[in-house]
């Protein structure tokens, strides 16, 4: 496995490539339900589309947003009485109950399974942020040196394709290999709870020589820091368009393989193209360290979005039953994927550094993290659960159906051929109005002008 440039002496090897190991965890965890939950929740649940992706939707966007931004206002002003680090160790050991949990079968009419689905979906988002937000924060203060966080945050990206070939690789070969039914579902979920507990664990090791920042900052005093850290916002509304799309395409993405390409193996082909993915995302670590150094975060997510949008398109409108269409898509996608999560974490770090600077150490990295990761998570609902399930309802989609109608095959396609295009271009257009100036933690001040 190709890894990222060793960082400079300033900071161990071990350290940010240990502590990015929880990023599997985080990647399982916003996988599975993404690519899995809505397909199971209609063909083997077999409740219409549109209320599944209500039952999904509706947890994410009032409970999760909630949780995220408690987690990591809280991590902030409490980190002198106890160190993010042990919330990785909380997340380590309610994990796994909230994941097999999610996959257990409900009984009764199509309302009160999405009922129960919605409600243990609620308590999933729960431990999802007492880890993700945690995790992201840790990262983001490792270090305040600009070419340290671009090659701390490959790490980052790195475990992100090792997560994504476990949760959207391996668990749906788990699924097929155990014969695609409730049983199958339910054993995937204890190799996955398995899989992320050691991935939390790991990294509690890896992150305790993160800095000490500690932060008195109440709550109205970093709702105005937000206020005028425009950069920050127009990031954080970028990364929130671009998941919209993303969702879109992680949603659709099993309905695709089934139902348009067709394939005979449809969970198969999905592993090995995940493997593929990966592969391509991983090998492409160090050449994108170098690029996010050469031009820039800001001016990489930008290209990145862009060949990302043709990836996509390129998958979804491919010919029926072609594999090595789809896999050769699959390397673009990878390629083209990890530019974007790269450039988005870098800068995120920039704009914490900078802040911390401009407030005499005073760290909203928690606060900051929260809200990106709800923002993830709420747009990944929006795009991937919301407008990806009602768009397949009106293509004319009917649960539990083997066969499809024309109309809700190419609904299929064009949902993950277009959506993520066409919120790419508001992300484009976001993330060009998020201009700053970093200080270069690691240069001299330049001397007052006289």
């Amino acid at each position: 496995m190709s890894a990222p440039d060793p960082v400079p002496a300033t900071m161990p090897v071990w350290k940010p490539a240990l502590w990015g190991t929880g990023q599997v965890a985080v990647q399982v965890y916003r996988d599975l339900p993404s690519l899995l939950l809505l397909f199971y929740m209609t063909q083997l649940l077999e409740i219409d589309p549109a209320l599944a992706g209500i039952a999904i939707f509706i947890p994410k966007l009032f409970w999760s947003t909630t949780c995220d931004f408690i987690v990591g206002s809280l991590s902030d002003r409490y980190r002198h009485l106890i160190s993010r680090r042990w919330l990785l160790l909380v997340g380590a050991a309610l994990a796994p109950i909230a994941l097999i949990s999610l996959f257990l079968p409900p009984e009764g009419t199509s309302m009160e399974k999405a009922v129960h689905v919605g409600l243990a979906f609620a308590a999933y988002v729960t431990v999802f942020s007492i880890f993700s937000v945690p995790h992201l924060s840790i990262g983001a203060e490792l270090t305040h040196v600009r070419e340290e966080q671009s090659r701390v945050m490959g790490w980052r990206t790195t475990f992100i394709a090792v997560g994504v070939l476990m949760g959207a690789g391996f668990a749906p070969w788990l699924i097929q290999r155990f014969g695609n039914g409730f049983e199958a579902y339910h054993t995937m979920t204890y190799v996955m709870a398995a899989v992320c507990s050691l991935a939390l664990i790991l990294s509690f090791f890896g992150s305790r020589e993160a800095r000490y920042v500690h932060s008195t900052l109440d709550k109205s005093t970093k709702w105005e820091a937000l206020r005028r850290n425009r950069p920050y916002c127009y990031l954080l509304a970028a990364w929130c368009a671009q998941m919209c799309g993303q969702g879109a395409a992680y949603a659709t993405l099993t309905y695709l393989v089934v139902f348009k390409l067709a394939f005979p193996d449809p969970f198969v082909a999905l592993s090995i193209s995940v493997i593929f993915t990966c592969s391509a995302q991983i090998l492409m670590q160090p050449v994108l360290v170098r690029m996010t150094n050469r031009f820039g975060s800001r001016m990489t997510f930008i290209g990145g979005s862009v060949v990302y949008s043709g990836a996509l398109a390129w998958m979804g409108l491919g010919p029926e039953g072609s594999l090595v269409n789809f896999w050769a898509a699959s390397v673009a996608l990878g390629a083209t994927n990890a530019i974007t999560w790269q450039s988005s974490a870098a800068r995120l770090s920039e704009m914490i550094a900078a802040d911390a600077d401009a407030h005499d150490g005073e760290s909203h990295a928690g606060f900051y993290s929260s809200l990106f990761v709800m923002g993830e998570k709420i747009a990944f609902a929006v795009g991937g659960t919301l407008i990806a399930g009602m768009l397949l309802s009106l293509s004319g989609f009917v649960a539990g159906k083997e066969t499809q109608s024309s109309s809700a095959v190419w609904g299929i396609a064009l949902i993950f051929a277009l959506m993520p295009a066409t919120f790419n271009v508001l992300a484009i257009y976001l993330m060009s109005q998020s201009r700053h100036r970093t200080p270069r933690i690691d240069a001299p001040a330049p001397a007052p002008a006289e």
